[in-house]
């Protein structure tokens, strides 16, 4: 409002300044033309009247303005600049007695009067505003600090907009204001604001601001103080400007939003407490949340401090805990003051005591506690004693205040005394009811008395063994018993080691078996053989270890008793039983002999009928065979030439009788010329084949051949292959196998041709038998392969590509009766035979490769030539 009033005057100011100028002009142009009056006396009559009417105007104008500035806070002016840099106040209204303390004729007479009072520290700054606002005839705005005539310093506000004249000038038409009150608010504002900020930046306990949202249904995060942020590893900052529902997870900012719902509606500060889990470890906080009044008294905002209370509440549970402790420890503790009068005892000391009241009457004081025969030793001892070293600590007597039976106690009495100056403040006990440990002593020595008579009463030897901290042993004595078993007592063996007693080799054992039982951490058994008097002696020993209270073995009792007859008791029933076991198991291994060479007796005398019987089937197939395949090669002949008459006679006689002719077509000549020669050939084919069957017939039944011969393996191979032919084609829901053939160039080999014939049977029948079940392909292969190791020994690979064998059936596979194949399909004994036909006939080797899923190998290794020890 004062701001519209000023900007008023100013205008009215410029026209009244206007206003004057031109009657100052129309003056002048009177002035010039009063010389002229002579000639146009009514032109200047007419002129002087319109010149008092605009002086009179002019003056009311004047007034009027004047009366304006007068009434306008602060002073307004009119500071002038000439282009030679005069400065002058054409104009300054009454204000300036105000402002600068100054008569406004002393600024207009003197303008330098007007900067006179300026700070000297805000001169410059203010001559820099000045030719600033002159430069760029910008507004003129600044602040500045004078003093007046009172010797009083404020601050002054000038605000003015200069105006380029035609002479080159500057006129600035302003006002100047005293704002020297608005500076010292200003001023407070600011102190109180330093003040409030060193607050917030140097309190160890966190401060945070909260901005009240939706009428206090959501809060956000207005800034937080340095000490929130180290109280707490959580980067807050990020939270500034967040709202709590974009801060915090929804169950946290639920809980918190409740606080601070209360606070607003009590309309008052609140505390609350919060733990929570930090790093692994629990951490407490006290809230105070205060509220924030605006001008209208409604809560805009809320200040919450945080304080760390961790220590506090620990502190706390620290003295709940101790109280508990001693509230319900068994032991009497206690406290009084120098003089003997109870300040505390628990509820374990008054049950000790016998006391039944609650709070303790005025007379009752700690002698009391004591009969009267031990309160002599109480004052001249006890008592000095706590005085002087600060404690006491022993075994002595109470006494019960309902029965005055003695109570035995082990007694601690200790000095209070104040952490600064060292001086007594209290008498403080811990005292343990001994009642049962003395009773358990009084039992333990009985006992003791009951074991000892037993210790040294016992017929068997009992020693007893320290276990030192360094792992060593040393005999701590013996029973009496010991001297009359092995003439040994108890000072002989008392802190020797068992190398001392025993020797070296002897005593390393026993050092041995003592430390089995120290790590077993249990008693042991055993039985050991030891020296006495040159003679060796069984024992049987048992140790027991003994463990004190930290859990560690300190020593270890030991019995033992002298089995000597009875070891050699036993040593001769073990001798006995096993010469009887020997003998069973000769006797079995004589059994399960005879029953494999019964087998194989049995197989053989098989196979030698078989041989024998295939020996006269192929003789008896063989002379008519060779009748026939002898007498084939002439009938043939025969066939051709008849069948040439009877083409002679068809050329010769190409019309033959009607007789002739039918009975041609009925025999379809033409034909039977043509099926004549077929048939003659297949019948021929027939017949080597079946000289080819006989003749591996007669190959392989060679088990009457009791001696070894040279013969061609590659022929006995063949000859098996020629038996096994039928099996190897192919089947209706079988493909047929095939046989792969990798002869190596071989000499004749040295054998037994029949039984190394059976032995290829046997090992080929197995390898079809694995193809019939299964195999790893499109088709079921055999892969016979033969080669020379070395100068005198070749072998024979027989494979297939079966399912292949376990490593456990491998193991098992030459042994007599097993076998992998169903019930009923195999005996068992056939890889049996065949290993002792190759290893102990032949002086060979028999063995199989083989992998599930791998198909299986077996190689037969035999000599060339076989050495004349087996001839």
């Amino acid at each position: 409002m004062a701001g519209n009033l000023i900007t008023v005057d100013k205008n009215t100011y410029d026209s009244l300044q206007k206003e004057l100028r031109e009657l100052r002009q129309v003056v002048v142009q009177c002035q010039h033309t009063e010389s002229y009056r002579n000639s146009d006396e009514i032109a200047l009559q007419q002129l002087k009247k319109e010149l008092e009417e605009c002086t009179a105007a002019l003056r009311q104008s004047e007034a009027r303005f004047q009366k304006l500035a007068d009434n306008v806070p602060g002073m307004l002016y009119e500071f002038r600049l000439d282009l030679d840099g005069t400065m002058s106040f054409p104009f300054v209204s009454s204000g300036c007695r105000e402002v600068l303390g100054l008569e406004p004729e002393q600024v207009e007479e003197d303008a330098t009067v007007g900067f006179a009072n300026v700070h000297p520290d805000d001169l410059s700054g203010l001559q820099a505003a000045i030719m600033h606002s002159a430069q760029t005839l910008q507004k003129f705005e600044y602040e500045w600090r004078v003093g007046n005539t009172f010797g009083q310093q404020g601050w002054v506000r000038g605000v003015s907009r200069p105006e380029l004249q035609a002479d080159g000038a500057i006129i600035w038409y302003g006002y100047l204001a005293d704002i020297s009150k608005p500076k010292q608010i200003e001023q407070q504002f600011k102190e109180q604001a330093q003040f409030l900020q060193s607050i917030w930046e140097g309190v160890d306990y966190g401060i945070y601001v909260l901005d009240i949202l939706d009428q206090g249904t959501e809060f956000r995060y207005v800034k937080f103080n340095p000490a929130i942020l180290n109280l707490i590893s959580i980067p807050l900052e990020s939270l500034v400007g967040k709202t709590m529902a974009e801060g915090l997870p929804a169950d946290v900012a639920h809980r918190y939003r409740q606080h601070y719902r209360e606070c607003i509606q009590s309309r008052k500060t609140i505390f609350f407490e919060e733990s929570f889990l930090l790093d692994g470890q629990e951490i407490s906080w006290l809230f105070n949340v205060t509220p924030l009044f605006d001008s209208s008294s409604e809560i805009y905002q809320l200040v919450v401090t945080v304080t760390d209370i961790t220590e506090r509440k620990q502190a706390e549970k620290e003295r709940q805990v101790f109280v508990s402790l001693i509230e319900n420890s068994s032991d009497f503790i206690g406290c009084a003051d120098l003089i003997g009068k109870p300040i505390f005892l628990n509820e374990a000391g008054k049950q000790l005591l016998g006391l039944d009241s609650q709070s303790f009457s005025e007379d009752f004081t700690i002698d009391q506690c004591f009969s009267p025969e031990d309160k002599e030793y109480v004052y001249q001892h006890i008592i000095p004693t706590v005085m002087r070293d600060g404690f006491w600590q022993g075994e002595y007597r109470f006494r019960h205040f309902q029965t005055e039976e003695p109570i035995p106690v082990d007694y601690n009495l200790f000095l209070i005394k104040n952490p600064e100056t060292g001086e007594p403040l209290y008498l403080s006990t811990i005292t343990r009811d001994i009642r049962d440990r003395k009773q358990a002593e009084a039992a333990l020595q009985e006992k003791e008395q009951f074991l000892r008579t037993i210790y040294d009463g016992f017929p068997q030897l009992i020693f007893v063994v320290n276990v030192l901290e360094n792992g060593k042993f040393r005999f701590a004595g013996c029973n009496s018993a010991a001297e009359k078993i092995v003439g040994i007592n108890h000072e002989k063996i008392v802190g020797k080691t068992p190398e001392e007693l025993h020797g070296e080799v002897e005593g390393a054992g026993i050092t041995q078996r003592y430390q089995s039982c120290v790590d077993a951490g249990d008693s042991i058994n055993y039985e050991e053989c030891l020296t006495f008097d040159s003679a060796e002696t069984w024992w049987f020993t048992t140790l027991n270890p003994l463990k004190n209270s930290q859990g560690r073995i300190y020593q270890i009792v030991g019995s033992t008793l002298n089995i000597t007859s009875r070891k050699q008791a036993e040593t001769e029933r073990k001798q006995a039983v096993m010469q009887l076991q020997e003998q069973a198991r000769n006797l079995e291994n004589t059994l399960s002999e005879l029953q494999r060479t019964q087998s194989q007796l049995i197989q053989s005398e098989k196979m030698s009928s078989l041989g024998n019987m295939v020996a006269g089937v192929a003789h008896e197939i063989n002379n008519p065979v060779n009748f026939i395949h002898g007498n084939l090669i002439p009938a043939s002949e025969y066939t051709k030439d008849l069948l040439g008459l009877v083409e002679l006679y068809q050329q010769h006689f190409p019309d033959p009788p009607a007789e002739i002719q039918a009975e041609i077509a009925d025999i379809d000549l033409e034909f039977l010329k043509t099926d004549l020669v077929k048939l003659l050939q297949s019948m021929q084919v027939g017949t080597q084949r079946i000289r080819e069957i006989v003749l591996s017939l007669r190959n392989f039944s060679r088990l009457d051949e009791a001696e070894f011969k040279k013969v061609d393996i590659h022929e006995g191979i063949e000859s098996t292959l020629m038996i096994l032919h039928n099996r190897l084609k192919c089947k209706q829901d079988h493909p047929e196998i095939e046989v792969i053939k990798e002869y190596g160039k071989l000499p004749l080999i040295e054998c037994y041709p029949g039984q190394l014939n059976q032995v290829f049977m046997n090992i080929l029948s197995n390898a079809i038998d694995a193809l019939d079940d299964a195999f790893v392909g499109k088709q079921g292969k055999i892969c016979i392969r033969t080669e020379r190791i070395n100068s005198n020994r070749i072998a024979i690979h027989i494979s297939d590509n079966g399912m292949g064998i376990t490593q456990s059936a491998i193991s098992k596979l030459f042994d007599p009766f097993f076998t992998t194949k169903d019930v009923g399909k195999g005996t068992g004994l056939g890889l049996s035979i065949s290993y002792q036909i190759i290893v102990d006939r032949h002086a060979g080797k028999l063995y199989c490769n083989s992998a599930p899923q791998k198909g299986a190998e077996f190689v037969i290794e035999i000599p060339i030539n076989q050495p004349e020890s087996r001839k």
